[in-house]
């Protein structure tokens, strides 16, 4: 009996004589009861086959059954999800969400928006979306608290892992965390992390001097890039502390560093805008007096505040873990 790698040996080196022998094979015992070359063969060493319920288009497809979904190459995915709240209810909205596969194809999410009642006041959720490749619909890990039973009121590993099924894509890293208010509404920004910065980061204001990011309020300004060249102030209009405890800490050739969570947005040289998630050493940033490299990048899970900051007319400022002296984006809260 040919294994696989002999025959595919003889299609190299013979291929007239490895036609033949598929002919001969299949007429060996009649029409429609012949022997195959192709499948009626014994696995080898190096080469084995493969049931087409793997296979999409000839190639092994990752989302089918035949498949050992032990691990893969994960998809990333852009976009944010905001929340509105009141004392008994979350409301998570989203728009502008992308999934970019490893095979460079792209899946754009429909807009759309969840509300879940029957919550307590004052009280922190987490919830757990994905995007189901079958279903082709975002849904939520269940189980929870409200209705529907979306809002968890702990992390757990369970819960993050359900994300992660075959055929499912988290759409965030961990949780994400909303709050119901005390009283009257609030809202926020989700989608695992968010973009904030990590309390204790240093920025300047107009108002007050350098100072902790938590410490400021709506009306004050900070110091951020002018258009024209130079430095000028944008105002802040909306400011949030929340629980985080996940954040990227980024350590600059200036010798200044920040801890951020893996969302948030910086600037960089050229312009372009990039997650924390996604820096790599080779990037090139905007500092207050000149332009600045990465020395290290590490990864911190530490129970902390996280901070998202919202200001105008520009959309970036200045933070640091010493000095306000590199620039980074704010955050675009949708109301």
């Amino acid at each position: 009996m040919l294994n696989i790698q002999q025959i595919e040996a003889l299609r190299k080196a013979n291929p007239q004589l490895y036609e033949t022998l598929k002919r001969l094979a299949g007429a060996s015992l009649g029409p429609n009861q012949g022997w195959s070359l192709d499948n009626q063969i014994t696995d080898g060493t190096n080469y084995a086959r493969v049931v087409t319920g793997a296979l999409t288009e000839g190639q092994i497809d990752p989302t089918k059954s035949g498949v050992l979904m032990r691990g893969s190459v994960p998809p990333t995915w852009s976009g944010t999800f905001t929340y509105a709240s009141t004392t008994t209810t979350l409301t998570w909205t989203w728009t502008g969400l992308n999934i970019y596969r490893a095979d460079g194809t792209t899946t754009a999410i429909p807009s759309g928006s969840l509300a879940v009642t029957g919550l307590t006041a004052a009280t922190t959720y987490y919830f757990y979306p994905y995007w189901d490749d079958t279903a082709l619909a975002l849904a939520w890990v269940g189980g929870g608290a409200g209705s529907p039973a979306n809002a968890h009121t702990a992390k757990t590993n369970l819960s993050a892992q359900q994300q992660s099924l075959q055929g499912l894509i988290p759409l965030s890293q961990g949780a994400m965390v909303a709050a119901t208010t005390s009283s009257g509404t609030g809202g926020g920004s989700g989608g695992g992390s968010g973009s904030c910065l990590r309390s204790g980061t240093m920025v300047l204001t107009k108002e007050r001097g350098t100072v902790e990011i938590e410490s400021c309020v709506v009306g004050e300004h900070l110091r951020c890039p002018a258009s024209a060249g130079g430095e000028s102030w944008t105002r802040i209009q909306r400011i949030e502390v929340r629980d985080a405890d996940t954040f990227i800490r980024l350590l600059f050739s200036n010798e200044e560093s920040l801890d951020v969570t893996p969302h948030h947005i910086f600037t960089l040289a050229d312009g372009s805008p990039m997650r924390a998630e996604r820096l790599c050493l080779s990037d090139l940033f905007v500092g207050r007096f000149g332009r600045i490299t990465l020395k290290r990048i590490e990864a911190i899970v530490e129970a902390s505040h996280k901070i998202t900051v919202s200001c105008g007319p520009t959309h970036q400022f200045f933070a640091g873990r010493h000095a306000a002296s590199v620039l980074t984006h704010n955050y675009t809260f949708s109301s």
